[in-house]
């Protein structure tokens, strides 16, 4: 809920997990990470959110999607998934939503690391038009 420019999280939940196939007797734990970075624009996990949402609303929870999460480790979040995953929120479900990120490592020095993201107008319009690269 976005109240007096505070955004309130209530609930949250995770992505079903899909298992990634093993070929040549290994497990490509990068296939599994990039599967995994790119959940938040998958359309199957589109419609899950949407059902999710409407289950909740169905047991009288004050539902609507104001974003997604992910966790860090030592502040290291920012790649080319985390701005897709951004992008694709802000144009097509509210130009509100917001990155959660949750750095476990921080966290686990005693303290709550949790912070929220959005891309600023300037920046999606750059990324709409090409006109951002990472390197």
């Amino acid at each position: 809920m976005d109240a007096k420019s505070t955004l309130e999280v209530t609930n949250s939940f995770p992505f079903p997990t899909v298992d990634i196939p093993v070929t040549d007797g290994h497990h490509d734990s990068n296939a599994a990470s990039n599967h995994a970075a790119a959940a938040p624009r998958a359309k199957g996990n589109t419609a899950y959110q949407n059902e999710m949402i409407r289950k909740l609303r169905e047991v009288n929870v004050d539902a609507n999607n104001v974003g997604w999460y992910t966790s860090a480790n030592l502040g290291n979040f920012v790649n080319m998934n985390m701005i897709e995953n951004q992008f694709h929120y802000q144009k097509e479900l509210n130009e509100r939503t917001v990155a959660i990120v949750h750095d476990v490592s921080r966290s686990s020095q005693g303290s709550l690391s949790l912070r929220a993201f959005r891309l600023s107008p300037a920046f999606m319009l750059a990324y709409k038009e090409s006109k951002f690269t990472t390197e």
